[in-house]
């Protein structure tokens, strides 16, 4: 997992063995620029990734590194500065031998691909268009998701005023589709025919068609379905089951709506503020608020809580659970758990 000093002038990634937690190795990456960031949000929000040889971590303008997983450092790239008000969210994706990073928001914005044994520079493109002075309320802080649309594999991101349609091969851009707000924190989100997005900060929400494999162009007037135009304030992602969306306002407004038609079906209100996202597994949706408290409920048309846990009290938390192999795990601001109902197969 990433940690960044308090300063912000130390980026790390740590390794820990998943039997008993011990750390095995720690690895850092000095910084000594200036790398603002709002007080909620401190440095390395980002993910790392992997692709089963190698972790990728993306850290903006302290830069892309590689590291295999005894710790060894395969790479580092400094991209340049990328400053907004608010820091910065974006996690790296993998694509086939590359990996996506996505320098967003702020002055410059950036969407490059990176050889993953090298660290050399693939293909980039500038989202000039997107970029704004770092004090405005304005920009994406969004993961790229990686969609395979037939034979067309396609990498979708939700940008200030649209949603964009990429080529993961060359950055070249396939359609949009316009309707979003000023501010997007969470990634697309697709489900039966439809790909969603939602705007941050009380803005707009969007569903469209999914359009064909060889769709160019702006899409807005033949494949946007509907638009709502103000919704509850939203950090973390939803996630979609069957033909509903499931979401969670930043102040802990449980939304469950219909994919075709964005009408919202129930409200929940959770009584905490919530940043992560609502995960699936087993057929059941969970997601942890702030004061590490995790609900674990239905994907139903009524709201359906099916059991509640806490670790321990005024222990906070802003992470998405990360269920692997049998066992979850969840990073709270002082510890790391990891936690099952039994023995996991191997573990």
């Amino acid at each position: 997992m990433t940690c960044a000093s308090v300063d912000g002038d130390e980026r790390s990634l740590l390794a820990f063995e998943r039997r008993s937690g011990e750390l095995l190795w720690k690895r850092t990456v000095p910084f000594a620029g200036t790398d603002p960031t709002h007080a909620t949000s401190p440095g390395c929000a980002p993910s790392p990734a992997t692709d089963g040889t190698s972790v990728f971590v993306w850290n903006g303008s302290a830069g892309a590194t590689a590291y295999d997983f005894d710790g060894k450092q395969l790479w580092h790239r400094d991209l340049g500065v990328f400053v907004h008000q608010w820091g910065h969210a974006s996690s790296p994706r993998i694509h086939k031998d590359t990996v996506i990073d996505f320098g967003s928001p702020g002055p410059r914005v950036l969407l490059t691909a990176l050889d993953k044994k090298s660290g050399e520079t693939v293909w980039e493109k500038r989202l000039d268009e997107v970029a704004t002075p770092p004090e405005e309320l304005h920009g994406s802080f969004v993961t790229p998701f990686i969609w395979q649309n037939g034979p067309r594999t396609e990498l979708l991101i939700p940008l200030p005023g649209y949603r964009a349609s990429f080529d993961p091969d060359s950055g070249e851009e396939f359609w949009r589709c316009d309707g979003l707000g000023s501010l997007t924190y969470t990634d697309a989100l697709l489900g039966d025919g439809v790909i969603l997005a939602f705007s941050g900060y009380r803005g707009p929400s969007i569903g469209m068609r999914k359009p064909a494999p060889d769709a160019t162009g702006n899409l807005t007037k033949s494949h946007r379905i509907w638009k709502n135009e103000a919704i509850p304030q939203r950090v973390g992602s939803g996630v979609i089951v069957g033909n509903r969306f499931f979401l969670c306002g930043r102040n802990g407004e449980l939304q469950c709506g219909d994919i075709n038609t964005g009408e919202v079906l129930w409200t929940e209100p959770i009584r905490q503020q919530a940043w992560s996202a609502i995960s699936l597994a087993n057929n059941k949706l969970f997601i942890t608020d702030q004061t590490s408290r995790t609900l674990v409920f239905e994907p139903e048309d009524t709201y359906k809580l099916v059991h509640e846990n806490r670790m321990a009290p005024g222990e906070r938390s802003n992470s998405t659970l990360s269920f692997s192999n049998g066992q979850l795990f969840l990073r709270t601001f002082d510890n790391l758990y990891a936690i099952a109902s039994e023995a996991a197969p191997g573990e």
